[in-house]
């Protein structure tokens, strides 16, 4: 692997000249992959593990946090799409967005929510994630389709 990557950087050097210097660090990790790296997009996964929408950190248009009483709101815009998070303890939710550091949110069934609530922590507990437009109607955009 060690030779693999000085074969890479002697490439490198002979097409960029011998001040190149490579673009890993010591430990053969980019800087992208520190512990303050930004994730590439934000994927959404479903209860029911079978359907998940992804959406890109470059297309983040900001977010708005409310509490309606009981459950918090999370609607988060990334460009003409979006999502709207429902649950409770929204606080390290809110700021991973903020720095674009969320890498998915997935929805807690009942029995995980349940055993959530009885125990201490931080973690978000998301009991619904909304995405619009619906993912249909963006396969039928796409087609060309009359939106239904």
């Amino acid at each position: 692997m060690a030779e693999a990557k000085r074969a890479g950087e002697q490439f490198l050097k002979k097409f960029a000249g011998a001040s190149a210097e490579p673009h890993d660090d010591e430990a053969g990790l980019t800087r992208e992959h520190g512990s303050n790296a930004q994730a590439f997009a934000l994927s959404v996964v479903f209860k029911d593990r079978r359907r998940r929408h992804t959406f890109p950190w470059s297309m983040y248009g900001g977010h708005e946090w409310t509490d309606d009483g009981d459950i918090e709101t999370i609607a988060v815009l990334f460009g003409e799409r979006g999502c709207i998070v429902r649950g409770y303890r929204f606080a390290s939710l809110d700021r991973d967005l903020s720095l674009g550091k969320r890498a998915s949110i997935r929805e807690h069934t009942k029995a995980q929510v349940e055993s959530m609530l009885a125990g201490e922590g931080d973690e978000p507990i998301i009991l619904s994630v909304e995405t619009f437009p619906p993912f249909p109607e963006l396969v039928a955009s796409l087609k060309g389709e009359e939106h239904p």
